[in-house]
């Protein structure tokens, strides 16, 4: 009876195993017939078949080329959000990804794209915060934290993802951001203007450590 069920157990595992490599092959395959459709310029087929690769279960790499040529199909049809949005999601992927020299200097999405890389992404996150656009602002810096921007620009960005939150009565965010700030630079001060802020500035000098 043990032996029986040890076979039955080494059948069930194995056909496990079959079906996830048939799965990964799978992946695999539309992968691969979406970068055919899109070096044959039809970026509609090509975005489904990236799409659906990915729902199938890519690995790291290719899950960041995927999205990678995701991002192309959209700054090609001026979906600048959407474009953004599937670089920053091929970064978390692969964090060391670079685009091509051919790619690197397109016109939309080469800028784009170094936009949302390490520095890149901290400047385009504080810009963004300039001109009020907070959602993409927090999207830029959270992506700069995750691809490990300096101490330095690591406390920036915290700074202005409190900021953000606290804008959007999000006080326990607001508080978390302040606290990993102070965490990595402890005799951080804010700028006059930031101090006299009447929600963030009070809520920063309750979590300064004392002196």
């Amino acid at each position: 009876m043990r032996r029986a069920a040890a076979v039955l157990f080494f059948i069930v595992a194995g056909c496990a195993q079959l079906q996830e490599l048939a799965q990964k092959t799978r992946a695999q395959a539309t992968l691969a017939e979406g970068l055919r459709n899109f070096d044959d310029g039809d970026h509609k087929a090509a975005a489904t078949a990236l799409s659906r690769s990915i729902k199938l279960g890519l690995g790291a790499q290719d899950r960041a080329l995927a999205h990678r040529h995701l991002a192309f199909i959209h700054c090609s049809a001026g979906r600048e959000a959407q474009c953004r949005e599937d670089f920053r999601k091929a970064l978390a992927a692969h964090p060391g990804m670079q685009l091509e020299a051919a790619e690197a200097g397109h016109p939309v999405w080469g800028p784009i794209f170094r936009s949302l890389s390490g520095p890149g992404a901290l400047s385009a996150g504080l810009k963004q915060y300039e001109t009020g656009d907070y959602e993409e602002s927090a999207k830029s810096l959270q992506g700069a934290l995750e691809l490990g921007v300096p101490e330095k620009q690591r406390v920036n960005a915290h700074k202005h993802l409190a900021f953000i939150h606290c804008s959007a009565n999000r006080v326990g965010q607001c508080r978390d951001e302040f606290r990993k700030a102070l965490a990595i630079d402890p005799a951080l001060e804010l700028d006059a203007a930031e101090a006299g802020h009447p929600v963030w500035g009070p809520m920063f000098r309750s979590l300064k450590p004392a002196r």
